[in-house]
Parts: structure tokens; sequence; C-alpha cells
């Protein structure tokens, strides 16, 4: 029952964007418009509310991230090692590994664990959301590499490449609110009253808009070609990955709470934003939109055991 209880509500909500969408109520540009709203409005609202006003442990920060760069590491490894037996052509490549290693934490994972942890209490939720900023740094910087390594733009000047790199890093708005929330969390400097409410409002709005988002963008569309492909890809994000973070956690000795937010994060779908940075540097798009739907249905297995242990 706190299985139910705890993922019902998430892939109920994500349900309902995909009906939204299929019934006319929302519009191919308000769903468009939806995901903008959430991706640079209401997420980062939420955490630059909690970075800013958190009280964490950084050595217990700074070791969840690590654990996540690593387990996404590993995912790579395994991604590329697959993508060689499968013999993937090399644009497909890079929409299969990135697919296969980077998760959607801040739009699904962070509403999970928000619904699913008995006894969270605020300093964990703190360390949950935290954590999410060095790995938001890693994902980025993974992704544009891999993509970059297997399209027809590393022909470009280095400028040309740099340029782009760049600009993918820095205006990532989850990134930014991250680092201006440490900043001025590290400072002690508070928001005045008016602006601290108006962030708390927006922030109690992203998870509802984020899992509504991701409904709206899902897409069957042509998914039985190249059905292999997006099922593996899939299938190393939301069961190795957990699986390399768990024997990580092992390793360290990870408390059970924080064990928990670690697996939820790792067991979670592809991140969205993956087909958006497929496009952007002419990869595979296709295959990027499967391995995001494939990966979400799947999610709801790896994401209902890993609850169903930590309840």
């Amino acid at each position: 029952m706190h299985v139910i209880n705890s993922l019902l509500p998430v892939f109920l909500i994500i349900l309902l964007g995909k009906l939204l969408c299929r019934t006319g109520f929302f519009s191919d540009s308000l769903a468009r418009s939806l995901n903008r709203l959430t991706y640079w409005v209401a997420l980062p609202a939420m955490l630059l509310d909690k970075v800013t006003n958190a009280t964490f442990n950084s050595e217990d920060v700074a070791l969840i991230s690590l654990l996540l760069i690593l387990s996404t590491i590993g995912s790579l490894l395994t991604a590329y090692l697959a993508a060689f037996l499968l013999r993937l052509p090399s644009r497909s490549m890079g929409a299969f590994v990135q697919g296969a290693a980077r998760p959607n934490n801040a739009f699904i994972g962070l509403p999970v664990i928000l619904y699913s942890i008995t006894g969270l209490t605020p300093d964990l939720e703190a360390l949950a959301t935290v954590a999410l900023a060095p790995a938001i740094v890693f994902y980025n910087l993974t992704s544009v590499a891999v993509l970059l390594a297997h399209s027809e733009r590393k022909k470009q000047t280095f400028r040309q490449t740099a340029g782009l790199f760049f600009k993918q890093l820095f205006t990532n708005p989850l990134l930014i609110s991250c680092a201006l929330g440490l900043l001025l969390n590290f400072f002690r400097i508070g928001f005045p009253g008016a602006i601290q409410r108006s962030l708390t409002t927006l922030g109690n709005t992203a998870l509802a808009l984020a899992l509504l988002s991701i409904g709206s963008s899902l897409s069957f569309k042509g998914i039985g070609t190249g059905l292999l492909h997006s099922i593996t890809a899939s299938g190393i994000k939301v069961f190795i990955q957990p699986l390399i973070g768990l024997g990580l956690a092992q390793l360290c000795n990870l408390p059970p709470f924080e064990r928990q937010i670690l697996l939820i994060y790792l067991a979670c779908p592809t991140a969205v934003a993956s087909y958006v940075l497929a496009d952007i540097f002419d990869s595979d798009r296709d295959l990027a939109a499967h391995i995001i739907v494939v990966s979400t249905l799947l999610s709801a297995l790896s994401l209902s055991i890993i609850v169903a242990a930590g309840g």
C-alpha cells in the first residue's frame, strides 16, 4: 500500500498530462509553454527557495553527489559497451549513451522522494535538493560531451564548439538556481518576506507542473522502430544504474534514508532535456524520444522496487 500511495500520484499526474494533450485540452503550444514555465520558472523557484533556506551537512551532500556522478559514469561505460555490441551508427550512439545515463531527477526524482520516504525531515529534504547541484553540472557536461563526440558539429571550429558547450552549461536555470541558492546559504543571506513568499508559492506548483509537463511531452509515435535500442538504453538507465549505485552505497556504508534518496534518483527515467540536446547536436532525435518514453514506463517498476525496499 505504501508503494501505491507513494508512486501512484506521480504516474497519475503524468497520465493526466498525456490525457490533457490527447483530448485537446492542452494544445501543442500550451504544452510547450507549460514545459518552459516549469523549466525556467517553477523548478528554479523551488530549488532557490529550498537551497537558500536549507540546513544540511556538507559532507553528506558531497557523498551523495559523488555517488550520483560515479553511478552515472558506470552507466555511461555500460551504455558504450551495449552500443558497440548493437553496432549502432555514430549519430545514434550519442543519443543512446546519454539516454542510458542522464536521469530526470528534478522533474520526477524530487516528487517521488517527497511522496515516498516516510519520516522525511526538513534536513533530509534539503539534502536531497542540494545534492542535485553538482550532479546537474555533471549531467550537462557529460551529455554535451557525448553528443558532441558523435555529432557533425565536432567538425566546427573549436571556438564554435566551446561557445555552444558553455552556452548549454551556463544557461541551465536549474544549475543557476542551485548555485545562487548555495551562495546565499553560505553567506546566510535571506530574501525579503515578499520575495520569499513568492518563491515558496511558485515552488509549491513545481512538482505538479513538472509531472504534467512530462506527461504532455510523451509521444508513442514510431516507438516500434528501433525498439531493441530504446529498451536496452532504458534498461541500463532504470535498472543497471541503480544497481551500480547500490553497490557503491554499500561500500560507503550510506545510511538507509540517504541510500534511498540516492537509489530513487538513479532509478528515474531519462531526462526530457536529453531530447532537446539531441536535437541541438543533430543526434538521433527519434531514438532520444523513444528512450524517454520507454524509460518512463519501466521506471514505474524500478521505482516501485526501491520504494518497497525502503518502506
